[in-house]
Parts: C-alpha cells; structure tokens; sequence
C-alpha cells in the first residue's frame, strides 16, 4: 500500500464521517423535532394491531379449550363442567403472562371471538403469582357445586316428566287380554320331508 492510498483513504474517513455527523448535527440542533420520549410521564400509543395482554370475555366464552389446544408456551388453563343444559359452564380461567410469546394463535383459533388482545404492555412485578390473569374471581368449589345442583334438579325433573308420561299412556291405552298359550304359540305343521 503506497502514500497516495493511504491519504486517499484518510480523505474518506473524514468525508464520510463529516456526511453522518451532517445528520446528527441537524437532528440534535432542531429543537422543533423531538426524538426521545420521557417514558413515565409520556407513554406511547400503540398501533391498532398490536398484541398485548389477552383478554377473555368470559360471558362470551363457551369454554372449547380450542386457545388451550393451540398455544404453543401452554400458557392458558382452563377448567369446565358441563351444566345442565348440556353447555360448558366455565370454572376457572387463567392466562400466564409470564410465559406468553404474545403469537395471536389463541385470538385467531376462538370461534366466538371471546379472547382479544388488549392494547396493555405494562406488567412489571417482583412475584411470578401477579403474571397470572385470573379471569374468574367465584371460587371454583361454589360453582361446581352449583352446577351439580342445576343437573340434579334437571335430572330430576326429566324423571319426574319420564314418569308422568308413562302413567298417562298406561292409562290412555286399553288394557290388553291377557294372551293364552295357545294363541301365543300355533300348532307345528307337518313337515313334508318327514313323511314319507
């Protein structure tokens, strides 16, 4: 490498970095343009397609565990009993945060559109407990026993009906002569083979 390459590359260096510090000289002296963001008192909106935390609205919900199939991370636990009238009631419903990638898989697979995301990005905590978003706040025992109540009585009902109806046919149809043996089974003919 001789003299003359070794200034023409010197000439370069200066000139590119007078062409970038051109740049940041016009950005740091415009006080019109503001880049930085002081973040507490400021916060940014986000976009209309952003993912942040999930969100289950739990009335819509018919409790098909197809979020719970699909999540890659198995962040999402659910827990159904069937009610009375042969839906899914909805027991418990948990989302950890913590272990949520935030794909959308569970927003794009639910049928009712019941599960969203929310524009929320915000969650800091010292305990791993808090990123657990409990969806249902009546204790699970209370409504398993509810609904067990709910299908007894159902079940009851059914029964009461199941035998009210057959009371009303039994006295609705005339009652049958008691059929005699030898109506029941008619005399064997003779077999032609036999004969002969």
């Amino acid at each position: 490498m001789g003299l003359k390459e070794y200034i023409n590359d010197i000439f370069e260096a200066v000139v590119t970095t007078a062409k970038g510090m051109r740049i940041t000289a016009r950005y740091g002296v415009d006080a019109s343009e503001e880049v930085t963001q002081q973040y507490p008192e400021v916060r940014r909106e986000p976009d209309d397609r952003f993912r942040g935390f999930l969100h289950n609205d739990i009335a819509k919900c018919t409790s098909c565990s197809m979020c719970v199939k699909v999540c890659p991370m198995d962040c999402i636990s659910l827990e159904a009993v069937r009610g009375a009238d042969k839906k899914f009631v909805l027991v418990s419903y948990e989302i950890n945060i913590g272990r949520c990638m935030y794909c959308g898989l569970c927003v794009e697979v639910c049928p009712t559109k019941s599960l969203v995301h929310t524009s929320g990005y915000e969650k800091a905590s010292v305990d791993r407990g808090e990123l657990i978003l409990h969806f249902v706040h009546e204790d699970p025992a209370g409504i398993r026993a509810r609904v067990a109540k709910q299908v007894a009585e159902a079940a009851a009902k059914a029964a009461e009906a199941a035998k009210a109806a057959e009371a009303a046919k039994a006295a609705a149809s005339p009652a049958a002569p008691a059929a005699t043996p030898e109506a029941s089974n008619p005399p064997a003919k003779d077999d032609p083979e036999k004969k002969g």
